[in-house]
């Protein structure tokens, strides 16, 4: 792998607060004022418009806005529909001699033009207006923007009810109104639009709220903030793209040969969970590797030998259950010796000697670990033990539940404070943990967090997290095959992995759907998701 891109040049991903912040440092360093950057964001929702509808001149449009700063960014985006004779309504809820700042500037200057809106103060006004949304082709929210810290209630509750309730395209100024800009969770009552433009920068809920579909597209405008307040470490949630992932996997010398791209070893499968051992080898050897071995219990050698002709096994002593046993850890550890880097834990189960030989491998390994599934699940409520005596790396790939029993805490604690939680652990434990769900987070030791967009409700599937394993570990052993890696080329090696994973899945769905997509799919994806990221 060549090195890798810095992450600090990704896309940021901020919370309110942050935008806010940089807002008014753009104001106040860089001589830019609040109402030119409302200019800037109504110019840029009238473009958007106009790529999205070519025929825009001949459509009938509606702007809901509220009082405040996303009012009047659909103010502006009013002027510039008068300016050129398109059709348009607004509606403002509340009195004008309400609204103020910019908002009030920019008011001001639409009304000056000889335009007119109409005044919505009470529910019961709202009723006979909202029937004419349905003459409406398209309706603007810019009713509240990302300041909102409650549900809805009230005016505004029916407002957007009536919104979702029309036929027409729907475009949300910053974020659908409702939705809170720094929650994960979804089930908020919000404006449901088919195109979200936000301005600068993402917000958290825009990536990771679970009310995905009430965002629809998204498209992030630039409005005249300087990089440099943007490229801080003060920030450090941050989106991987495809063009990170390219530099950061490189490409392979014409005189390469396989010990060049590591010799990895899989250790997995138990008594009716061979497939799990089997899923990850195979990952591993379609990412790239150029030796993959898997270690299993001697009861389910056989079955792993025959998924694969590539793939190399040895059989380990066992206990009575059928699981790896302690006693094989001698041989463990002298075969990691000569490997660059190992994965463990799919289908291993959690019988107590089981747990002992996880807990005596990860104190002991001399090659970098990525532990999963029973892996993770043999420190529950022991995160203190995760401990390397060689200072190795070492991955954590936990879903919720996992996480959750690992650090001694609820489900649902950890899905609402997944990037705090994750970060944290990350942090104090020196690991490198990937936080699996819908939107997969990836937290360094550095402290940063990265977020992989890609993912789809197929990936849900038996099997998914054990290609994961083999993947990361895959490209673990290529960063070791011929060097000690840096932080942040470890931190690059594991975030290619999780976005080529998630990538591979949402190849694979397009192929089969969601309903159907299941690991073996999204494994003999994995060469078409390489091909693509060379290309982009």
């Amino acid at each position: 792998m060549n090195s890798p891109p810095q992450t600090r040049f990704l896309m940021k991903i901020l919370s309110a607060a942050q935008m806010r912040r940089i807002d008014k440092l753009t104001s106040n360093q860089a001589g830019i004022s609040q109402l030119v950057l409302m200019e800037n964001a109504g110019i840029s929702l009238y473009y958007a418009l106009k790529e999205k509808f070519s025929d825009l001149p001949g459509r009938c449009i509606g702007i809901l806005c509220g009082k405040g700063n996303n009012g009047g960014d659909g103010i502006v985006l009013a002027r510039q529909l008068a300016m050129r004779d398109i059709d348009h309504r607004v509606y403002l809820f509340g009195r004008k001699d309400e609204v103020s700042g910019e908002a009030r500037v920019n008011l001001d200057a639409y009304l000056a033009s000889g335009a007119s809106l109409k005044e919505i103060t009470a529910a019961a006004s709202w009723v006979p207006e909202s029937r004419e949304l349905k003459h409406f082709d398209i309706l603007v929210d810019a009713l509240l923007g990302t300041g909102i810290s409650k549900p809805l209630d009230g005016l505004y509750r029916e407002v957007v009810e009536s919104i979702n309730s029309s036929r027409a395209f729907v475009l949300a100024v910053d974020i659908p109104s409702g939705m809170f800009s720094d929650s994960v969770e979804g089930g908020a009552p919000c404006v449901r639009a088919n195109l979200t433009v936000t301005f600068t920068a993402p917000k958290i809920a825009h990536i990771l709220n679970e009310d995905q579909e009430y965002i629809g597209e998204l498209r992030v405008a630039p409005i005249g903030t300087p990089r440099q307040l943007l490229d801080t470490d003060e920030y450090l949630l941050r989106l991987l793209s495809a063009e990170f992932v390219e530099r950061s996997l490189g490409s392979r010398r014409i005189s390469s040969h396989k010990g060049d791209f590591g010799h990895v070893a899989i250790i997995a499968g138990s008594r009716g969970k061979s497939g799990a051992a089997s899923l990850a080898g195979r990952a591993a050897l379609r990412t790239g590797s150029g030796l993959v071995t898997v270690f299993c219990p001697e009861v389910v050698q056989p079955t792993i030998a025959g998924s694969r002709a590539e793939l190399m096994t040895e059989g380990l002593a066992s206990t009575a259950q059928g699981s790896l046993g302690l006693s094989a850890a001698g041989a463990l550890l002298k075969a990691l010796a000569e490997r660059d880097a190992a994965g463990m834990g799919p289908g291993l189960t959690t019988h107590k000697e089981t747990v002992r030989l996880v807990h005596r491998l990860v104190r002991e390994s001399p090659v970098p670990l990525v532990l999963d599934a029973d892996a993770v699940n043999a420190f529950a409520g022991q995160p203190e033990k995760l401990k390397n005596r060689h200072s190795h790396p070492m991955i954590l790939t936990p879903h919720p539940g996992e996480f959750a029993r690992l650090i001694g805490s609820s489900v649902a604690e950890v899905r609402r404070k997944n990037i705090e939680l994750a970060k944290e652990f990350a942090l104090k434990q020196r690991v490198w943990l990937v936080f699996k769900s819908f939107r997969t987070l990836i937290a360094s030791p550095a402290g940063e967090v990265l977020v992989c967009p890609l993912g789809n409700p197929g990936m849900a599937s038996a099997g998914v997290g054990d290609a994961l394993t083999g993947i990361i570990t895959s490209l673990l052993g290529m960063a070791y095959a011929s060097k000690k890696p840096s932080v942040p080329e470890v931190t690059a090696a594991v975030c290619s992995a999780v976005y080529l994973h998630a990538f591979a899945g949402d190849l694979s769905s397009q192929q089969v759907g969601v309903e159907s997509l299941n690991a073996g799919d999204l494994v003999e994806a994995i060469g078409e998701a390489y091909r693509r990221i060379h290309q982009s």
